[in-house]
């Protein structure tokens, strides 16, 4: 039997024949593509956002991990867009992009492979291992499963797993080709309605990979609309790859047919012969893997279940809601740190850094529970803090980097419900010791009034040691086998310390010729990693005005005597006297310019 086009013959016929009365009375000529584009003028949209979860745990601040897709299907990157909250209609207070979160992706292969398509079994079966292996697939974290095309619906053929191997070991005996009639558009359809259940998790990117023909024979419950319809309902990608049948002589129908359902959902449509295009629908599909973090503060705190919107300022249409649950009982911990006092100067990072730190711990129904355990946060490595000493104590942080470091409290009460206090950013410079006094823990004097007492007591042990070996004559004969080396005459002391001083930096600096944002020129350069951009809170330099800049737009590096500039992923990218800088960076030279964006930097060396 030749396998044809899906179908539904009496509706679209009446369609098709509405269609042609417009042509005929219009005398206008319409196209197979204006047809389609009247089929789905009524589609969602591509581009959505969607919320995959939601963490309370640090309060006053809410996160949510959120990720989205443009009209073309590609990931938005979150961390340059400006985002706006609403929280039961109001809107919220500070929102900070925090990273991402690694949620991974699950992928469904929809294989259609009736007799004609024999010859293309083994690049198939080639196809799905090379997505199932490293570099495309990450083992433990991504899911996939293989599902083929029935005559009612699809049957599953390996169910979903987070192994290489399981792939391999599905092949491993070869596919046979389906015998009978298959129903392409019921199995795909009736497929996305369940993928909701065979999520692993559901936090997780959902991929359709469809391998066919692009032919249908007995679908009778879903129309080609419905395929497209299902899949922007549920915010899943239909990835489409043509085979190439040899018993079917027409082929643009089905060809046709997969490219506009893949552009229609937000897929890529290709060819399984052409494996070069091949890569564009894994990197696609693998480009959801990690979602965004955004963190909120909420403004007028209180108990229940509230609705959330999350949308592009850009473009308000482009939005997704969730539902924030507050327990009445969930405990609350904050730092509290001065936006003055985060900024600190320290000679070298080799040794502990004693610091203190003042909390405030509540619960939202005002009764004070019991602390079962606390620990201070700092970049990930945990303290922990004596449950007495909570409201005021010291630390000795010994994971403090120049730069920014994260700084939260995590608690637990009597209940077992963990709180997490909203992230402090600690900036630490190199330089002399400089450390704010309600950070200052008092360990500077001390420390050398200690290290200093420690010196004398293990002379005193020595000298000790020494007195008792002469008097039992032990020491008779020490002059004779202690080695002398030769003398050389005395320099003077200005020689001494001339010949000793080394300078320790490199006396550096940037000046600004061309910038929106007024800020004073030279700028030095006294760190050994300086962080430029737009945002204060990601820039040690920050050009706060300028539009054109990324948040982080660029780093120097300073190697030996010399800083190395590098470009941290920006939209505008990074240029040194005209040359784009590469992904290992440039070396600077006095008299370098830098353009980021419309800023216009000279660099300086002495």
């Amino acid at each position: 039997m030749m396998r044809t086009i899906k179908s539904g013959w009496l509706g679209r016929l009446s369609l098709l024949l509405s269609l042609l009365a417009m042509v005929l009375l219009s005398g206008m000529a319409t196209s197979a593509g204006s047809v389609q584009a009247v089929l789905a003028q009524d589609t969602p949209s591509v581009a959505q956002l969607f919320i995959t979860n939601s963490d309370v745990s640090s309060l006053p601040s809410v996160e949510l991990h959120v990720y989205g897709r443009d009209s073309q299907g590609n990931p938005l990157n979150l961390s340059q867009e400006t985002l706006n909250i609403e929280q039961n209609g109001n809107a919220v207070g500070l929102i900070e992009y925090q990273g991402v979160h690694t949620a991974g992706t699950f992928t469904i292969f929809l294989i259609d492979i009736p007799p004609g398509v024999v010859d293309e079994l083994p690049l198939l079966q080639q196809a799905i291992e090379n997505f199932a292996s490293a570099g495309n697939m990450q083992e433990q974290v991504d899911y996939v499963a293989v599902y083929q095309v029935g005559e009612n619906e699809a049957a599953q053929l390996l169910e979903p797993t987070n192994f290489f191997n399981s792939v391999r070991n599905l092949f491993a005996t070869p596919l046979e080709p389906e015998t009978g009639a298959t129903a392409l558009i019921d199995s795909s359809t009736s497929l996305l309605d369940e993928l909701e259940a065979l999520k692993p998790d559901p936090a997780m990117a959902t991929s359709l990979v469809l391998m066919t023909d692009g032919t249908d024979v007995v679908s009778t419950r879903f129309e080609e609309e419905d395929l497209v319809n299902h899949a922007l309902e549920r915010g899943i990608p239909v990835h489409t790859i043509w085979l190439d049948n040899e018993n079917i002589s027409t082929v643009s129908f089905g060809q046709d047919f997969l490219a506009g359902v893949a552009a229609q959902t937000g897929g890529i449509a290709v060819q399984l012969d052409n494996t070069a295009d091949l890569p564009l629908v894994w990197n696609r599909i693998t480009s959801f893997r990690d979602q965004a973090r955004i963190r909120y503060t909420v403004t007028a705190l209180e108990a229940g279940t509230f609705p959330v919107t999350v949308s592009l300022a850009s473009n308000p249409s482009i939005s997704a809601e969730t539902t924030v649950d507050i327990p009445n009982n969930l405990p609350s911990v904050v730092i509290n740190l001065a936006s003055e006092s985060r900024t600190l100067s320290l000679p070298d990072l080799d040794e502990a850094v004693r610091l203190q730190f003042s909390t405030a711990v509540t619960w939202l129904d005002g009764i004070e529970r019991e602390l079962t355990a606390a620990q201070l946060r700092v970049n990930g490595v945990s303290y922990d803090v004596p449950l007495e000493e909570i409201a005021n104590f010291q630390a000795d942080v010994t994971s403090l980097t120049y730069g920014n470091n994260s700084v939260e409290m995590v608690i637990m009460d009597d209940q077992g419900i963990q709180a997490t206090s909203p992230i402090v950013v600690l900036t630490v410079n190199e330089g002399p010791r400089e450390i704010p006094e309600e950070l200052d823990a008092g360990n500077g004097l001390l420390g050398l009034i200690l290290r200093f007492l420690l010196v004398i007591f293990a002379l005193i042990v020595v000298l000790a040691v020494l007195i008792w070996l002469w008097r039992n004559g032990r020491l008779t004969n020490l002059g004779s086998i202690i080695p002398r080396g030769p003398s050389r005459p005395r320099e003077p002391f200005a020689e001494q310390q001339q010949a000793a001083y080394t300078p320790t930096h490199t006396v550096a600096y940037l000046e600004v010729l061309e910038a929106v944002s007024q800020l004073s020129s030279p700028i030095p350069l006294s760190m050994a990693v300086v962080r430029i951009g737009r945002s204060p809170n990601q820039a040690n330099i920050a050009f706060e005005n300028d539009v054109t800049m990324s948040r982080l737009h660029a780093s120097l590096m300073l190697e030996g005597n010399h800083y190395r500039i590098f470009d941290e992923q920006s939209t505008s990218g990074t240029w040194v006297n005209e040359r784009q800088v590469p992904e290992y960076g440039i070396q600077l030279i006095d008299g370098d310019e830098i353009h980021l964006g419309a800023v216009h930097l000279r660099f300086r060396q002495g």
